[in-house]
């Protein structure tokens, strides 16, 4: 399965999956994210066992509604295992500063 030298996938052994019929078929493995490196003024969770995404929504970030954030601050962690369970031991990064959501406007209408 030729994979092309700018693709992110460039360089990854490709797999055998199974497809729908039941065949198998030649396909690009998941390339996962590296892990969070947190920045300035960033907390760590370590997971414990009943921590839930939301649960440390509402603990760091004052609502449970805003678990995205953190999914978006940890995109190695979250695409593997959302919405399942968190897994115990596993470091999250809590961000410091979020976007506001603000839009500012660059030119004039």
């Amino acid at each position: 399965m030729p994979v092309p030298a700018t693709s992110r996938y460039h360089g990854l052994t490709p797999v055998e999956a199974p497809a729908r019929d039941g065949s198998r078929r030649p396909a690009v493995p998941a390339r996962l994210a590296p892990a969070p490196v947190p920045g300035p003024g960033d907390l760590l969770h370590t997971v414990a066992a009943g921590d839930t995404i939301d649960r440390l929504a509402a603990r760091y970030l004052g609502s449970s509604e805003a678990w995205w954030q953190l999914a978006d601050a940890n995109p190695a962690v979250f695409p593997a295992v959302f919405p399942a369970e968190l897994v115990p031991g596993t470091v999250l990064v809590i961000p410091a500063s979020l976007p506001t959501g603000r839009i500012e406007r660059t030119r004039a209408f």
